[in-house]
């Protein structure tokens, strides 16, 4: 512990001294404690609240320093910008953590690497397989499984949350690795959810606390994480090269690589690199697309106008005699902007992972020192009142009258919505399928069923109020709802899907 302190102490002394040469103070935050500096700022829990308070109190830029280590939060979409975009040779690095790399196995995912030619490699080919281009090869799985979901919501819709993990699942599932997951107590899905319990706690902002000061009980909970996380990159990994051995692999974003190996150099690397960039697909996309859509079944039980509006849309575009398909998208501007609220109402990653400053720096008359963790508030960039009128509330009109119809395909890192998928060179790679994946099941949810609120034990309606889960991920938390088929033709529909 004393050479700890000693540590971090003689690394404040260094960006003192630094600051004290460049005649420049840092950016403006609450006032440290001497020693532990603002380690009782650095939130625990309810985080975008605190941090919203924080952005409230001393602007778009907060600095937190702790036991030597320094944060700052990037609270407009205007620094965030400057810093993310235009400077981002020098802030598309990533701390690295002993508690998520070495305790818990992140260290394969490219989203927790360093900004070296090795996550370079991983973005190239994981964007080469999941880019705009090749995204719609994946459509044809996107749509059985969005109608799967029809069917399991006709029949147990109180079950919504396990409902949407199976989606998720079977999505990535199929997509990555070829695979159809069982219907129930799925192996996958289960170690999956095991490996990502821990990602939340060992990413958030105040995470190298715990890797300063890690605690026994934490460090035994990182090993069991690590088994389920090693074993989500490998296992499925494993099915598809003894199908491929015996001839019965289906097409997928792993097979479709491994068939290309033969005319590689490097054989062993490419297939630890495609191995790695397969088990990222599970862990980028299952929690986000869990989250989106549990926000919109939420949404539509708090705002019924919006709800009634979108069908409406639905009924003159799509009609009652079939479900949405992709290619109606174009014409349904409102449900396309009912996405983009949502991703706005309640970002799936407030905070996103932290990027780290390479090399000190000068901003808006302040000092950011190297090694800095800079963290994109997505929450605060979202929910700015200067740019989004009452901004709690739940607004579609926000996005219609666009020229691309409201739809993600040309999502600019100009455009403050791209906050909702992080910043610069670390912009979410897969966006484009998590996207179609989002949007066909918000427009199948929609056109068959009406979301309603749930009643009481006396026949009155229970009233909602939004709360959230703290992490990385945020999640809304349980609430009661009614879900009904609109119509008879409605269960047909659903019903009739089972054989389509």
């Amino acid at each position: 512990m004393e050479k700890l302190l000693a540590e971090s102490l003689s690394s404040y002394h260094v960006a003192a001294f630094l600051t004290i040469v460049f005649c420049l103070p840092y950016p403006p935050g609450p006032k440290p404690f001497p020693i532990v500096g603002n380690m009782f700022d650095i939130a625990r829990d309810k985080e975008s609240a605190a941090y919203q308070k924080l952005a409230d109190e001393y602007g778009d830029l907060v600095f937190l320093s702790a036991l030597g280590k320094n944060v700052l939060f990037v609270n407009s979409f205007e620094a965030a910008h400057e810093l993310f975009e235009k400077r981002s040779v020098n802030y598309s690095d990533r701390n690295e953590s002993p508690m998520s790399h070495d305790l818990m196995g992140w260290n394969f995912s490219f989203g927790h690497m360093r900004y070296d030619a090795r996550w370079k490699k991983h973005r190239r080919m994981f964007h080469r397989q999941f880019q705009q281009s090749v995204a719609p090869i994946y459509l044809p799985v996107q749509r059985r499984e969005a109608h799967a979901l029809l069917r399991r919501l006709l029949h147990s819709p109180e079950n919504l949350d396990y409902h949407l993990r199976h989606n998720a699942a079977a999505v990535i599932m199929g997509i990555t690795y070829g695979i159809k997951i069982a219907n129930t107590n799925d192996r996958y899905i289960a170690i999956a959810e095991k490996a990502l319990e821990g990602m939340g706690q060992a990413a958030s902002p105040g995470a190298f606390l715990v890797d300063l000061l890690p605690c026994p009980s934490f460090k035994r909970k990182a090993r069991e994480w690590r088994n389920a996380v090693m074993s989500m990159r490998d296992e499925p990994f494993k099915t598809v090269l003894n199908e491929m051995k015996n001839g019965t692999a289906s097409p997928s974003f792993v097979s479709n690589l491994l068939n290309d190996l033969e005319s590689k150099e490097n054989v062993g690397d490419e297939i630890e690199t495609i191995k790695n960039c397969a088990g990222v697909a599970y862990a980028a996309g299952a929690e986000s697309t869990v989250s989106t859509l549990t926000s919109f079944v939420l949404v539509m039980l708090l705002y019924p106008e919006v709800q009634m509006k979108a069908q409406k849309e639905l009924d003159a575009v799509v009609g009652q005699d079939r479900l949405p398909e992709f290619s109606d998208r174009a014409s349904l501007p409102y449900t396309n902007a009912i996405l983009k609220e949502v991703l706005r109402w309640n970002p799936v990653a407030p905070l996103g992972l932290p990027h780290m400053a390479s090399r000190d720096d000068e901003f808006d008359g302040y000092f950011i020192p190297a090694g800095t963790t800079v963290v994109g508030n997505s929450w605060r960039i979202l929910h700015d009142p200067r740019t989004w009128p009452e901004p709690e509330r739940f607004i579609p009109e926000r996005f219609m009258g666009e020229g691309d119809k409201g739809t993600l395909q040309h999502l600019w890192p100009t455009d403050k919505l791209s906050s909702a998928f992080g910043y610069g060179r670390r912009f979410c790679p897969g966006r484009h399928v998590g996207d179609a994946q989002v949007w066909i099941s918000i427009a199948s949810i929609l056109s068959v069923f009406d979301i309603r609120q749930a009643l009481d034990d006396n026949g009155r309606p229970i009233d909602v109020k939004p709360e959230f889960t703290s992490g990385m991920i945020c999640h809304p938390l349980p609430f009661k709802f009614l879900m009904k088929p609109r119509s008879e033709q409605a269960r047909r529909l659903m019903e009739q899907t089972e054989s389509s």
